[in-house]
């Protein structure tokens, strides 16, 4: 559907808006108009085929004489600055023009409430606030006005303790005491109100910072394509224009070769990408699959392959008395030969080169570039022309394996469909892009077709295929209330479901910006790659340049030892080295996600092969988490029906499994629920709520004692629910306990595989629970567990993971609230994701998507598999380079012999790297091994 929206600076209430509505829906009554006095902007929704277009509609507007402004980017959320003596047009103005000054746009007034509405934007409001007191008044700054929320500064040169420290001293003399240091990713947390003094305190330290998260709210931003920007060494030259240029809040992409960066910074964005010797273009849409697409120019690369090995043969062939010409007349041929064929695919090698070295930094371009000025100073032009010609195909191959790379991305990226049969108000189903399908809406599926939207199933039951999105191969059967995701096909019947969420916030689209996201964070070996070609580059340059002057000045020959020093400036490129370790690791994020493993980031997935422990949470993770009520007992005259009438409506707010099955026996009762206000979750306790005019809770036996409700029959409920095993609850009022209700679980199937994987990878299991001792033993005994920890609230649970550290590697796996803290504490946290809550999903670096303990085997022998590759390409990557180096110091290497041992080299650690995409089924058969074993 069609939609404008226009700001009218003087529409403050109902009688100004009223004429314009009148006069659009005269001419079209299907018009839909939605005002918002505060923001003063109307949206309009256009029907089909309307009697008026956007230019009639403005037309209309200018005829009522309204004053208005069209708003083709509608800032989506925004910062209200209250300004108490600002209470009529007169004062406003005063603001504005202060405002207008300041070079600010997009903000509104809201006279009636006294407030002026901004785009939520750290800048614009710091620049607001300074023109509002420039007018003379003082505005109220309460939590919402101020700017709010922590900010990341990434601190490239901050690799160390050491280099913390310094950073922390200067924190300390300005008075900042509420910051956090990151030194494995390099990042300084803040609150948003100290950045400028954090931003001064780094500087005064003698680092560079730069903005990761600009505020709690980020501003639209453009999708750049940079097709050249292949590497980390890359980036980084971009990224250090961008920090001259002052530009921040931008996210690398380098897997996709994109830059996002806030639209209001599109310009000087693309200027310094420009100035960094790169080529960008804005990216309309960011799924489209031809953006990913390589568009390398093929023929005129072979062209020049071709042009250059002529030059070559033809030299060889003149050497040998094959062709009789003069010596003058080959050498004129050779050398045209060599720069037509330089000339077809080398410039823009050189101008990079030369960019790089005029600011003083040394790339793979400008060991090229110098290598192929010298070869063709000192004569060796075919030479010279064949190292180019080779180096750009191998760039190219470079590229087209990267893109495969990221086509596993791409792929998963597609599975969900672009639009959806929705019903209409008539009843009718007519078909709507996802992104204009609001959660509420019913959504008809038909079978063979894939879920358009994450929702819940109200009409019908089918079988579903849910690998794309968990990992597990075998169909799943869902009828009504269940939830369907987003991408999974439904297979058998046509089905009704209800969206639960947009197509932004869908679990497909969570996925794929956790694989996005998890391809920028990089692993240790990727740093220390990084750190690595850093160094190496220029010292090899020296090393080069020294082999050129040193040996001549004792031994002579000079143009042959220069020869020398060519070749081992094109053995010296790090290209190998670089780009090994991005494919391995996002080839494994790709195998990880066909495992039903979520990974946020390369240093989890590598520090995964050193688990020592794991603390395993009870419901949800090691049983089914969907318990049944088994028995209820009454107090103080209460009746099964009232019991289970109050207790449900406050599970009914909850997503814990003992609030839903309570909920589920309700309404097999036939139980209505009621309206409950000042819901809170307890974590670690229950939950409260008032349900008509009382409060009630859901409590475990500790919260009950605690809050002095407890009596001898209650004690034995909760007693008699233990020795069986049993989970229990008690549903309590102000005066004491109306219920207990005991509630049994059940073990998942894949629980004991699943401990017996983990015990195969020498991982030991920790039972955490909250529940008491009794259920805990007895769920340890029948799973045959020996570490166990019980009536642990999320504190203890959380310091019983710190105690665990320090044996080793600790992670922590859960999937409820109460999780939250030992899933954040633990060097690995691991959610349960498709029961997970969101705060749990949040807190957690790894979801598992299937719900699967032996999901964890897998993880640890992925990891482990990862990092072996990680390590043969490094190690065959350097040490081809030494076996070459010597060859060339020895005289036994060519400039051509070593631009194909460099191009080798790299298609070898890229392809080794790749292998890890097909990694699934090496996986399945070490799990079905210990399966074999176990029998």
């Amino acid at each position: 559907m069609k939609t404008l929206t226009l700001n009218f600076p003087d529409m403050c209430c109902p009688a100004e808006f009223t004429p314009f509505e009148a006069a659009v829906l005269k001419a079209d009554e299907r018009f839909r108009l939605i005002p918002d006095y505060g923001a003063r902007t109307v949206r309009i929704l256009f029907p089909e085929n309307a009697r008026l277009d956007e230019s009639g509609v403005l037309q209309t507007a200018e005829k009522l004489g309204l004053a208005f402004k069209r708003l083709d980017e509608v800032v989506t959320e925004t910062v209200r600055i209250r300004i108490p003596e600002m209470d009529c047009p007169v004062e406003a103005g005063e603001i504005e023009r202060e405002l207008k000054k300041a070079g600010l746009a997009g903000y509104a007034f809201d006279i009636m409430n006294r407030e002026l509405i901004l785009p939520a934007d750290h800048e614009i409001v710091l620049k607001s606030i300074e023109a509002v007191k420039a007018a003379g008044y003082e505005p109220d700054l309460g939590a919402d006005a101020a700017p709010s929320g922590n900010v990341r500064l990434s601190v490239p040169e901050m690799d160390c303790p050491v280099e913390e420290g310094e950073i922390d001293r200067e924190f300390k003399k300005l008075g900042l005491s509420d910051y956090a240091f990151d030194v494995m990713n390099r990042t300084v947390t803040v609150k948003a109100v100290d950045l400028e003094k954090a931003e001064s305190a780094i500087k005064a330290a003698g680092f560079e910072s730069s903005r990761l998260d600009d505020m709690k709210v980020s501003g639209p931003k453009t999708l750049l394509s940079v097709p050249e920007m292949d590497c980390p060494v890359e980036a980084g030259e971009i990224e250090r224009e961008f920090r001259k240029a002052g530009i921040s809040g931008y996210e690398l992409n380098i897997m996709n070769r994109t830059i996002a960066v806030p639209s209001a910074l599109t310009d000087a964005a693309r200027k310094a990408i420009e100035t960094a010797g790169y080529e960008s273009t804005v990216m309309v849409q960011r799924r489209r699959e031809a953006d990913f697409e390589d568009k390398t120019p093929w023929k005129r690369y072979f062209l020049a392959l071709a042009i250059a090995i002529g030059c070559e043969f033809f030299e060889i062939a003149a050497d040998w008395d094959v062709v009789h010409l003069s010596e003058t007349l080959v050498s004129g041929i050779t050398f045209v030969l060599a720069v037509i064929a330089i000339a077809l695919v080398g410039l823009t090698t050189f101008r990079k080169g030369i960019q790089s070295a005029m600011k003083g930094t040394l790339n793979m371009n400008t060991l090229m570039a110098v290598a192929v000025t010298g070869g063709v100073l000192i004569g060796a032009w075919p030479e010279a022309a064949m190292v180019l010609v080779l180096f750009e195909i191998s760039e190219a191959i470079e590229q087209l394996s990267m893109a495969k790379a990221r086509r596993s991305i791409r792929d998963l990226m597609s599975v969900a469909p672009e639009k959806a049969l929705v019903r209409q108000e008539n009843g009718e189903y007519a078909e709507m892009r996802v992104e204009e399908v609001g959660p509420g809406a019913e959504v008809r599926i038909a079978p063979g077709d894939r879920v358009p939207l994450d929702g819940k199933i109200i009409e019908g039951s089918s079988t579903f295929d849910q690998s794309m999105v968990t990992g597990e191969s075998m169909p799943a059967e869902k009828g009504t209330g269940a939830t369907v995701w987003a991408g999974t096909v439904n297979l058998s019947s046509t089905i009704v479901v209800t969206v639960t969420a947009p197509a932004s916030q869908s679990l497909t689209a969570r996925i794929i910006e956790s694989v996005e996201n998890a391809q920028a964070s990089k692993s240790p070996v990727q740093r220390f790659v990084d750190r690595f070609a850093a160094v190496y580059t220029p010292l090899v340059f020296v090393f080069a340049l020294a082999v050129a002057i040193l040996p001549p000045l004792f031994v002579g020959d000079w143009l042959g030892w220069l020869y020398k020093a060519l070749c081992l400036l094109v053995i010296a490129c790090p290209c190998a080295l670089v780009i090994s370790t991005p494919v391995t690791i996002v080839s494994a994020l790709a195998t990880a996600t066909r495992c039903g493993l979520l990974i946020k980031g390369g240093l989890f997935l590598e520090e995964a092969r050193k688990l020592k422990n794991v603390g395993l949470d009870k419901t949800g993770t090691l049983t089914k988490g969907e318990p049944q009520v088994e028995k209820i007992e009454l107090f103080s005259g209460t009746t099964r029906e009232k019991a289970l009438e109050l207790a449900a409506s406050l599970g009914a707010m909850n997503k814990h499994p003992l609030s839903v099955a309570i909920v589920q026996e309700a309404r097999k009762e036939g139980v209505k629920l009621h309206e409950v206000k000042e819901f809170t979750a307890l974590p670690g306790a229950g939950v409260k709520g008032r349900v008509g005019s009382g409060m009630l809770s859901l409590l475990n036996f500790a919260s009950v004692e605690k809050a002095g409700l407890s009596t001898d029959e209650v004690e034995k409920a909760f007693k008699e629910a233990m020795e069986s095993g049993r989970s229990s609850v008690a549903l309590a009022d102000t005066f004491g306990v109306l219920a207990v209700f005991e509630l049994a679980d059940e073990i998942k199937e894949d629980t004991r595989m699943g401990l017996r994987q983990l015990a195969a990878e020498g991982v030991t299991p920790w039972l955490l629970t909250g529940d008491n001792e009794r259920a805990a033993q007895a769920l340890a005994g029948e799973l045959g567990l020996e570490n166990v920890s019980s009536d642990l609230l999320p504190e203890a649970k959380l310091s019983r993971i710190r105690e665990l550290q320090k044996t080793g590697l600790t992670a922590m796996v859960g999937d409820g609230i109460n999780d939250a803290p030992a899933l954040a504490q633990a060097d690995i946290g691991i959610a349960m994701g498709v029961r997970g809550t969101d705060s749990a999903i949040e807190a957690a670096d790894i979801a598992v998507m299937d719900d699967r303990i032996s999901s964890v085997a897998t993880l640890v022998r992925l990891s482990r598999m990862t990092h072996s590759v990680l390590v043969q390409n490094i190690a065959f990557a350097l040490g081809i380079k030494v076996i070459f180096t010597i060859l060339a110091l020895c005289g036994m290497a060519t400039m051509w012999m070593a631009v194909f041992a460099d191009t080798g080299t790299c298609l070898i650690v890229v392809a080794n790297g790749m292998r890890m995409m097909r990694a699934k089924p090496k996986l399945d058969r070490m799990a079905a091994a210990v399966e074999a074993q176990a029998r």
